[in-house]
Parts: structure tokens; sequence; C-alpha cells
């Protein structure tokens, strides 16, 4: 399953862990933040941009995570669930079309 990343929300909680795990007046890196949710720091940096870099340089939007990921940084930053990363459902009108 597919979790759609609020984007908002997401960077104020990277705002916030980066400063509580950096020393006063530096916050912690993207790198030092990722290595601790045991996540690839483009992964983070993606995310906080909204999107990411496909070949050939074409920016390729990144809306999405899949639930492991999802649950590692909740866990990682203590997001509540389902807060930050809400899971992709069909509505009743397009899954009656789908029948």
């Amino acid at each position: 399953m597919r979790y759609k990343v609020d984007r908002r929300l997401f960077n104020q909680f990277l705002r916030e862990e980066r400063e509580s795990m950096g020393r006063p007046g530096k916050p912690a890196s993207e790198r030092e933040i990722a290595i601790r949710a045991r996540l690839s720091h483009t992964l983070i940096q993606s995310l906080r941009k909204g999107y990411e870099v496909g070949k050939g340089g074409r920016k390729v939007p990144k809306t999405h995570v899949n639930r492991a990921t999802a649950r590692k940084i909740e866990a990682a930053w203590g997001i509540p669930r389902e807060v930050c990363f809400l899971p992709d459902m069909l509505d009743a009108r397009s899954s009656e079309m789908a029948a």
C-alpha cells in the first residue's frame, strides 16, 4: 500500500527533528536524520522537496512512500500514525467504476 505524504507536516517534523538532534545553534543534517531512521538521505531530501531527480535530470514528483518507509519515519521521529502519511484509498465512486 502506498502512503501519501503531507509535505507541509513532513517538513515541520523534519525541522523539529533536526533541531532536537543537533547542537544549540547547529541543527543535525538530513544525512544524520536519515541514518537514525535507517533510510537513504536522498529519500529524505526527495520528500522534503516534493520531487526526485530522475534519469536525464528530469524532476519526478515524490508524493508517496510505501508503508514500511512511513512506519520507519513515524517511529524514528515520534510521529503519530497516519498524521503525516495517509493511506491512498479509493472512494466509493472509483471502486464502482472499476467493477
